[in-house]
This record gives structure tokens, sequence and C-alpha cells, in this order.
């Protein structure tokens, strides 16, 4: 039996067209849920037409996301009390299957980790979705770039999204397969999203859209100020809207930035995921520290600039996306005159979630279609 780990809207994300064709083909995955990023899951299980957890190992905090550094301390230990209660359950329902078991963890958060080594405790081997993918420096971004040397570390199937994510991997003389898949399951999930109007009132000009949310910007009161006021600035030439997540909202408050709000730079709620790419796409440009939505922008040809020291992703780089490597300067030129938007480049390979699918069955942990 296939069993999955998951505890962010973004590892969800990129495994949604996994589990969405193991539940075609009538092998639905053993899900797990952390519940690192609790408050949108079960909205994005809906609008993807999957089912919830089968077991929830945290609901933490009353069903909030963590919001601070301290927040990881109770929410772990949750995780892992669950875990250990329910070790010989699971343990019996992966191995009682036909299929060979294996279980999946997907990317470089806290929860890749814990899964791998959930993995490693119920004695089953360890498939690394988008693996393989370094900036070169463990200082940036941290902590990921360690989450996937780890995972790396304790996974035995490494289903890479290039050659260079391939390579990595071989450089770092890992155990077990290394597979390219030829592009990472963004590309399947977006297509995936149904088409639907913001749910928002837009500006009647165009705007900027921005989605920050990362603790290595949000730990540093003075780089989180200095973009803000640099967005409000910028708001007074394009009306701006600003996603407030949970995270942000509490470094904002701590910080107490709210005052460089207004109505040229005007807070929005967290929208579902569904609602935020029609919002993207309505949008004229994304400022974002989101690894996961500068690869949305380059699938989409969307202007996009990435608000970090390095990314550990190529996507979009010589296109529609800039890295900002956290320079100021880069920033106002790029919120002066953003990119043109490009038209998406048409793959006609493979789709990344199909070579995952047929390695699951060459290596029995699906039962093959007649």
């Amino acid at each position: 039996m296939i069993g999955v780990a998951y505890g962010t809207t973004g590892e969800l994300i990129k495994l949604s067209p996994i589990l969405t064709s193991l539940k075609a083909r009538g092998s639905p995955a053993l899900t797990m849920c952390t519940g690192q990023q609790i408050e949108q899951i079960p909205t994005l299980l809906d609008d993807f037409g999957l089912p919830a957890p089968e077991l929830w190992l945290s609901r933490h905090l009353r069903g909030r996301d963590l919001e601070r550094s301290l927040d990881i301390i109770p929410w772990l230990f949750g995780v892992l009390t669950t875990f250990a209660r329910h070790r010989q359950a699971l343990r019996a329902r992966m191995v009682s299957s036909a299929t060979k078991p294996l279980l999946v963890v997907h990317g470089d958060t806290m929860t890749t980790v814990l899964g791998s080594l959930m993995g490693r405790a119920l004695h089953i081997p360890v498939a690394h979705v988008e693996a393989g993918m370094r900036s070169g420096d463990w200082r940036n971004p941290f902590p990921e770039e360690l989450d996937r040397t780890a995972t790396a570390l304790l996974a035995r199937v490494h289903f890479a999204p290039d050659a260079q994510a391939a390579e990595n991997l071989r450089a770092l003389k890992v155990r077990g397969e290394i597979i390219d898949t030829g592009g990472n399951t963004m590309r399947d999930a977006l297509e995936l999203v149904e088409s639907r109007a913001p749910n928002v009132e837009l500006p009647p000009e165009p705007f900027g859209l921005v989605s920050l949310h990362r603790f290595e910007l949000l730990g540093k009161p003075r780089a989180l100020k200095a973009i803000l006021e640099l967005l409000r600035e910028a708001s007074r030439s394009m009306p701006i809207l600003f996603v407030d997540h949970p995270v942000t909202v509490a470094a904002v408050a701590a910080n107490d930035l709210g005052s460089l709000f207004d109505d040229s730079f005007r807070r929005i709620p967290r929208q579902r995921y569904f609602e935020f790419i029609a919002l993207l796409k309505a949008s004229a440009f994304l400022l974002t520290d989101s690894g996961g939505s500068q690869e949305e922008c380059a699938q989409l040809g969307h202007p996009c600039l990435v608000h970090r020291a390095a990314t550990e992703r190529s996507d979009g780089l010589n296109g529609s996306v800039i890295l900002s490597r956290m320079d100021l300067s880069t920033v106002r030129a790029f919120l002066k005159t953003p990119p043109a938007r490009i038209r998406p480049t048409v793959d006609s390979g493979p789709c990344p979630t199909e070579v995952i699918i047929d390695h699951f069955e060459r290596r029995g942990h699906l039962i093959p279609i007649p």
C-alpha cells in the first residue's frame, strides 16, 4: 500500500495530482496530515475532490497554522505522540496489501523530514517527490536546504524534477533509485485547477499582488519593514493587494507595521487556492517569497519577483521570474517596470505524475491496470 504524509498547503497542492491519479485507479493512498498549515487543508482537499486524511497527526493550537517558532515545540510533540500511538496500526495497514508498501513525502518542510523518519520507524521505504533541488547554501533558504538534505539521506526513492536535481543527488551519493520526472508536479496540479473568479474586490486599474509568508523574511523586522515601506511607496503608482497569511499577520502586528497599509496598499484575506490562481492571473505581477508561487508563475508565464536571498529553483529565472537576492534596488526596478508576460511553453513529454505512477506500478507498489 502507498502512504502519503503531508502537512502544508504547498505539499498538498503538488501531491494532489498523485493522490488524484491513485484515487482514479481505485488505489487511494493512506494519507496522514501533520497539520503544519492546518487552516486551508480542508478547503484545499475539497477543491481538488480529495478525501480528508485518514490520520490527523496533529491539529495544533485548536486548528491554527504554526505562526511563531515557539509553536513548533507543542506541534512536534503532538505529531510524535500521535504517531507513536498509531504506529503499529499504520504498519499493519501498510503491509497488509498485496502490493509493496511505500511512504511518499514531498518537498522541503519539517513535515517532509518527519514523514521520512516515520517511514523509517515503520520499516517502510520512503519516496521523496521533488528531490535533489539545491541552492548550494545551507543558510538560504533556511531550513529548507537542510530539510532536503536530511530527506535525501532517509529516502530510498528520489523523484527529481530535472537533470540538475538528479545530478545533485548523485553527488551526495544517496542510496536507492533516482528518477528524473522531467518536471515538477506543480505543472499537473495547475491542470486540475478549475477556472474561478477572484472573490475580492479588484482595483479598476492594473494592480500588483504580494504574498510573503516565510520565516526567513518575517523573522527579520528590519527586512520586513523595508520591503513593506517600498511596497507602500510603489502602491502610489499602481495599487497593490497584500495577502494576509496567518504568519504574516502575526509578524506585522508584532512589529507594529499595520499603519503602512491603506486603500492603495490594501490587505486582503488569504485565498483558497483556486481563487488565488484566479487572482494571480488577474494581477499585473506577483511579488512573493514562495518557491511554489515561483513555479506557478513560471508555468503560467506570469511576471514574478521572488524576494529571497537564494532559491533552489531555476523555474522561470530566464523568463518572467526575477530573484531579488534581498536587494531592494532590484525590487524597486521590478516594481517600476515588471517583466512582460510570456506565453507558456507547451511540454509534449509525459507529465511528471505519469512518470511517478508508472514507477510505482513497475516496482510493485500498485497493481497493474489490465
